[in-house]
């Protein structure tokens, strides 16, 4: 497997969302998985699992846990949506056994499903950098948003950045 950036991953992330028809939020990560031909199967399991690969007919299908908060949901199976989208973009790629650093890279992915930075940039310019007005666009956490932002370098530790 070709060694990738943490912005190769963002970018195809955000390609994948474009050719969804991603352009505002929330995101709907239900529409990515029919976009990419993944049934999403979603029935009530124990509290302790979220979301797992599973194979319907030799093709991949996404296990989700209804019984989950929605933001639990939408991460869980953002991390999923992302090792599909590993796979499909490097041939030599394989879906992880136990292997941490190819999870770290699915949690990444996740993340920017969530709250993906070209609609963070977007709204953020549109919404005058309101983290917490964003935050119920998104549908996350305020804390989740004011880091998404910090790290888009919207926002700092004591201040918004005013740059237009």
């Amino acid at each position: 497997m070709a060694l990738r950036s943490d912005a190769y991953y963002r970018q195809l992330v955000e390609s994948e969302l474009r050719a969804a028809g991603v352009n505002e939020p929330p995101v709907s990560l239900e529409a990515v998985a029919a976009h990419l031909g993944v049934p999403v199967r979603s029935i009530p399991l124990p509290l302790w699992f979220t979301a797992a690969l599973i194979y319907e007919d030799g093709l991949p299908a996404v296990l989700l846990n209804a019984s989950r908060p929605m933001l639990v949901r939408q991460v869980g199976l953002g991390h999923v949506l992302g090792h599909i989208l590993v796979v499909l973009d490097d041939p030599e790629a394989t879906f992880p056994r136990d292997r941490e650093d190819k999870h770290r890279i699915a949690d990444m992915l996740a993340d920017e499903f969530v709250t993906p930075g070209y609609l963070v940039r977007d709204q953020a310019q549109k919404w005058f950098n309101d983290y917490r007005y964003l935050a119920g666009l998104f549908g996350v956490p305020e804390s989740r948003m004011f880091e998404a932002m910090r790290d888009l370098g919207l926002i700092k530790s004591r201040g918004v950045v005013w740059d237009y």
